[in-house]
């Protein structure tokens, strides 16, 4: 903010006003005011310029709205003095940043939360009675009374968020009634109290007020016809009968009860099981929202799901949900939780868990939705269609929920308006499917759940889900299959689903189907990478289908990324090793890996590298592209450019290892054509570089022999024996020939290489190398 601009006053709840000091500022169009009602209703939220347009016009918006918007804000900019530092860009969006000293609405909420944290602290009834009435004493009439009156958008945003204000303005009034009810003669809250039921005379909640405040003043038949006067309204507009809790204020005039009834703590309130008692009063405005009826919600809402009868471990992922949750939200507004993890890893299965056991600390309703992000033959929801579900939900009726977007989240906004609640919103495609869908209070938990990352949203506490440890996976076998199974076989199958508990119970499933097969031999068919994930397939559920609905999310280039890098499955590779395999430069090559680590393809072992889970290997393996990747030069060419980059990049080590003067004969210090690698700073790196990589170059001299890169395999092969067996340091191989006779070079370097590793105890990686040399025999030995 501007320093000069400290005496403005924003005003919005009356007729809309700008107060520099006691001068009100002129306004400069009608645009322009719509324009600064939206901001001055939604204090510090940034609002887009079409959102600005289609509350000014609604959806009529003319060809030149944006301009048009932007035009009135340089108008209030202008209008308004010292307006600029308030009325902010951000973007091509706009926000009001302004504090309870400049508006009217921010000391409203202020006032309103603090008249709570005073209730909870245990605050006399004296105190919170003059908090109220000075949070009351800020309204001028209706909020954005001019504004409204001349709207002629029915359903328009400044009408949805301005009824959202004043169900809260409602809220703070039925509190105040209560609280002087209590305190002070019951005869001097009737007028009050007529005025408000004549405004709501569908609001139970205010007519049993009326009627306990008519009763303590000794009007008891008046208070009785308060009564018969609504059960009529109910019945003739809406076909139902008073709710249990007017019931039973009606039970204690008719005794002559009423003062004990209030005095017992049954005070008035819209649902005995919904209701927090501690400050159910300031949480009632909710109940007559307009155009809300008294079948909302008469107890707390619960559509979860039943969770997992046989869920199995999770107890790391299981505790650290629950803490975060606990911890609540830094900053105002609800906490957002993001669990999300590759497709079938049991993101859904254990937020649901989670769910369950928080249910309780969520007094106000429990809400799931399936959004659709990643289903077969499903769209993702829209949030209007999502809001729809969500507020039927609550008991409206459909004929009452708006047609347009900003309407519904208005109302739903008001409906939970200070409520406690949890959302779960599951299997999301994106952050503009759940912006929409937030609930509005403090204190309420959102659960998402989705394939891709998205920590977009501001607040967001990340929980990535990880595969399921090698522990917890035998122990869900067992549950699933009983104890006495093979320790070999079941071993077999853990491995194979990869910490995946959809393989497992989908392996589960197909074992118990087919009563004559052994586990052994459901491990046998598993044994075939491609073959595995279609393989995991039970009913109409499987493995291949799932993956593949991620697959299919990405872009073009995403995918041919993830059919190149599938061709070595099993390893990790780094930006630099990424980049010579797809044959871009390393910024480019990043931005892909990137992309695959936020949609949950790529796992990260460790800090800059990326690695390919064996199920999506799999189903990459068995698309078209892989197939054309192997039938045209594809995997040819993009191994030899790794190979060339390996091959450079032991070349530097070796150099390093053997100080700078020196050079391996039969390697280049730069071998054509110069790839890219990482700078190295002494032998500590070069070391690490190579044991890091290992796995890769492995992968790479094995498959050299398919392609017949016998001589630039083999010089790499030598590198690495060079790297890994320290003693030989300070004396040189010789190289091998590269041409016709290069294939038993090959053999030689392999078989060396394998002896090393088994020298420095990496006995299945010198297996590997032993078999990928197949048939042959050593000509010669090395020579050193």
């Amino acid at each position: 903010m501007t320093s000069g601009a400290g005496d403005l006053r924003f005003q919005v709840l009356g007729s809309v006003a700008v107060r520099c000091g006691d001068v009100p500022a002129r306004l400069p169009s009608t645009v322009a005011r719509r324009v600064l009602t939206v901001l001055m209703l939604s204090p510090g939220e940034v609002l887009s310029t079409p959102r600005l347009a289609r509350a000014v016009w609604g959806s009529c918006c003319p060809a030149t709205a944006s301009n048009q918007v932007r035009k009135a804000v340089a108008q209030l900019r202008q209008a308004i003095p010292g307006a600029g530092g308030y009325l902010l860009t951000d973007g091509p969006n706009y926000r009001l940043n302004v504090g309870a000293t400049e508006s009217d609405l921010v000391e409203f909420n202020q006032r309103r939360l603090r008249a709570r944290t005073l209730k909870e602290g245990g605050a006399s009834e004296a105190e919170l009675i003059q908090e109220l009435q000075t949070a009351l004493s800020l309204f001028r009439g209706q909020v954005a009374a001019d504004v409204v009156d001349s709207d002629e958008v029915e359903n328009g945003l400044i009408r949805a968020t301005a009824r959202v204000v004043e169900e809260r303005r409602l809220a703070v009034q039925k509190e105040l009634i209560a609280l002087r009810l209590r305190v002070s003669p019951p005869a001097l809250v009737i007028e009050d109290l007529r005025g408000l039921v004549a405004q709501h005379p569908l609001a139970e909640d205010l007519r049993a007020q009326l009627m306990l405040a008519l009763s303590l003043s000794g009007r008891q038949a008046d208070a009785l016809a308060e009564y018969a006067e609504i059960r009529t309204l109910l019945r003739d507009e809406l076909g139902i009968d008073p709710d249990h809790s007017l019931a039973q204020v009606h039970e204690a005039v008719l005794r002559g009860g009423a003062f004990a009834y209030l005095r017992s703590g049954g005070a008035p309130r819209p649902s005995e099981k919904n209701a927090r008692p501690e400050s159910f009063e300031l949480d009632a405005g909710r109940q007559s929202a307009p155009p809300r009826d008294r079948t909302a919600r008469p107890r707390a809402t619960c559509t979860l799901p039943h969770g997992l009868t046989d869920f199995v471990g999770r107890r790391e992922e299981v505790d650290t949900l629950l803490r975060t949750a606990r911890a609540g939200s830094r900053g105002p507004g609800p906490l957002l939780i993001c669990v999300d993890g590759m497709g079938g890893i049991g993101k859904t299965a254990l937020a649901l868990h989670v769910a369950h056991r928080l249910a309780e600390e969520c007094p106000d309703g429990q809400f799931y939705v399936d959004l659709h992000g990643f289903s077969p033959h499903e769209r993702p929801r829209e949030p209007a269609e999502v809001l729809q579900v969500l507020l039927r939900s609550l008991g409206i009726k459909g004929r009452r929920i708006p047609a347009d977007l900003d309407s519904q989240v208005a109302l739903w906004r008001a409906q939970l308006a200070d409520d406690r609640v949890l959302l779960l919103l599951d299997n999301a495609a994106s952050e503009a499917q759940i912006v929409p869908l937030l609930p509005p209070g403090n204190g309420s938990l959102v659960l998402i759940t989705s394939r891709r990352r998205l920590y977009g949203l501001d607040g967001t506490e990340p929980c990535p889900v990880p595969r399921m440890s090698a522990g917890d996976s035998r122990a869900l076998v067992q549950r699933l299959l009983g104890d006495e199974l093979e320790s070999e076989a079941t071993d077999r199958l853990v491995a194979y689903c990869g910490g995946l508990p959809l393989a497992l119970r989908l392996a589960a499933a197909k074992l118990r189907s087919r009563p004559t097969w052994g586990l052994s031999h459901l491990v046998e068919r598993l044994g075939d990478m491609r073959r595995r994930a279609a393989e995991l397939q039970a009913g109409d559920r499987s493995v291949r289908l799932v993956l593949q609905l991620s697959v299919d999310a990405l872009s073009e280039a995403q995918r041919h990324a993830l059919n190149v890098i599938a061709l070595l499955p099993d390893t990790s590779l780094d930006v630099y090793e990424a980049a010579a395999l797809l044959g871009t430069g390393p910024a480019d090559a990043e931005l892909l890996l990137e992309a695959l680590l936020d949609a949950n393809l790529l796992e990260q072992p460790g800090i800059g590298r990326y690695a390919l889970h064996g199920l999506v290997a799999g189903v990459a393996a068995g698309t078209g592209e892989f197939e054309q990747l192997l039938r045209g030069d594809g995997r040819h060419a993009a191994l030899r450019r790794l190979l060339a980059h390996h091959l450079a990049v032991t070349t530097r080590c070796c150099l390093l290892l053997r100080g700078p003067a020196d050079a391996l004969p039969g390697t280049a210090a730069e071998p054509a054509p110069g790839p890219r690698v990482p700078v190295l700073h002494g032998q500590k790196e070069a070391t690490e570089i190579c044991e890091r990589g290992l796995p890769a170059m492995l992968a790479v001299l094995c498959a050299a022999r398919h392609e017949e890169f016998f001589g630039p395999a083999a010089r790499l092969a030598r590198n690495l024996r060079f790297v890994l067996s320290r003693e030989h340091r300070g004396r040189v191989y010789e190289a091998g020939p590269a041409g016709p006779g290069g294939a038993e070079a090959y053999r030689t370097a392999l078989l060396d290489l394998a002896e090393a590793c088994r020298g420095s105890g990496l006995l299945e990686q010198s297996a590997m190398l032993t078999a990928a040399v197949g048939p042959g025999v050593r000509s010669e030995e090395p020579v050193l």
